[in-house]
């Protein structure tokens, strides 16, 4: 008779492949209940970024009107009468708000207007690429729309300095005057030290709408542009609120993603000819990744800003003492010289002649 054992092979696992089989078991329980935390903590933050935006939009209504300019609309301020009508830009990650110190001060002898970029402050977003010319185009297109009359002077203030000069490229027949207020100039990172070369659309921007959609900008987080606290109390409030938005960081972003394109843009632009042109340069106006002043960088921006400066035959160029890069605009006894210096292209455009140096 023939008798059937069982195999060897069958039965149980062995005691160590059980332990095997436990602990990877209880390493995917531990990273199923990661994943679940991580989902609804993201979740959370982006309701948050969705309710605070909106109740941000109710606590700070636009001090201006909103134009449509094509399916979209941008917000101007404007204040004070005369002419020439001086037109604020503002620097990158930057708004109207941040012109509280200047605009009312020059408003006392001309019109001046301050807007916020497409996507930024208060104004709707707008299209892609986010170059100077796309920007000087909607500029154009406002100011006509909002009935805003020239001869304009065009002040720019750090990147706003190369959308000013786009425009000034773009309609020189609307272009009285300039004054570029430590503004950004197009060669910068081509002369910077090497630990400083990479130009803003090499940056990691992907992240700045990522991080805001999910309530880390506004939580404070994250924030790689603070508000300056020497500007007046309302807008120390306004600034960070509407900057905190995922527009508002996904435009930050786009811009500064379309350097390359910009700079381009600029160097093809033609010099101002005779137009009044006042440059002014901060004492400390480069600040190294460290948030330390870099003494290399610093001396590139001045000798850079000084071609700036040879682009009118009729320019005068100030370096301001004890002055840094933001604070020309965001500090009141700062802002005072900026405010001098438009108001000087005023007096030389409406009386036609040479800048006083």
């Amino acid at each position: 008779m023939n008798t059937i054992t069982a195999s060897s092979t069958t039965g149980a696992p062995p005691p160590m492949a059980r332990r095997r089989h436990g602990w990877m078991a209880w390493v995917l329980r531990v990273l199923l209940v990661l994943l679940i935390a991580t989902l609804a903590l993201a979740a959370g933050g982006a309701i948050y970024q969705l309710v605070a935006t909106a109740m941000d939009r109710r606590s700070y209504p636009a001090p201006g009107q909103l134009v449509d300019v094509g399916g979209y609309r941008l917000h101007i301020h404007c204040i004070g009468e005369g002419s020439p009508t001086v037109v604020l830009e503002a620097a990158a990650a930057a708004t109207s708000a941040h012109w509280s110190w200047v605009q009312p001060e020059v408003a006392s002898g001309t019109r001046v207007c301050v807007y916020d970029r497409a996507g930024m402050g208060w104004s709707d977003r707008g299209p892609k690429p986010r170059d100077a010319h796309q920007i000087a185009t909607e500029l154009h297109t406002l100011l006509t729309r909002a009935g805003v009359p020239g001869p304009y002077v065009l002040v720019g203030h750090s990147f706003g300095g190369l959308y000013v000069r786009t425009y000034a490229a773009d309609y020189p027949g609307e272009v009285a005057g300039m004054v570029l207020v430590d503004a950004t100039h197009p060669d910068l990172w081509k002369h910077l030290p090497a630990e400083l070369s990479k130009p803003p659309d090499k940056q990691p921007l992907g992240w700045f709408p990522i991080l805001a959609g999910l309530g880390l900008v506004r939580l404070g987080l994250f924030d790689p542009f603070p508000v300056d606290s020497d500007l007046p109390a309302k807008q120390r409030a306004e600034i960070p609120a509407l900057n905190a938005s995922t527009r508002s960081m996904a435009t930050i972003a786009a811009e500064l993603g379309a350097f390359s394109a910009t700079a381009a843009q600029v160097r093809d632009a033609s010099d101002l000819g005779g137009v009044p042109l006042v440059v002014l340069t901060s004492e400390d106006a480069y600040v190294a990744y460290s948030g330390e002043l870099d003494a290399q960088a610093n001396r590139v921006w001045k000798d850079l800003q000084t071609e700036l400066a040879a682009l009118s035959s009729n320019s005068v160029h100030r370096e301001i003492a004890g002055t840094t890069h933001e604070s020309l605009v965001n500090r009141d006894r700062d802002a005072q010289e900026t405010s001098a210096a438009i108001r000087q292209v005023v007096e030389a455009v409406r009386t036609g002649q040479p800048l006083a140096h």
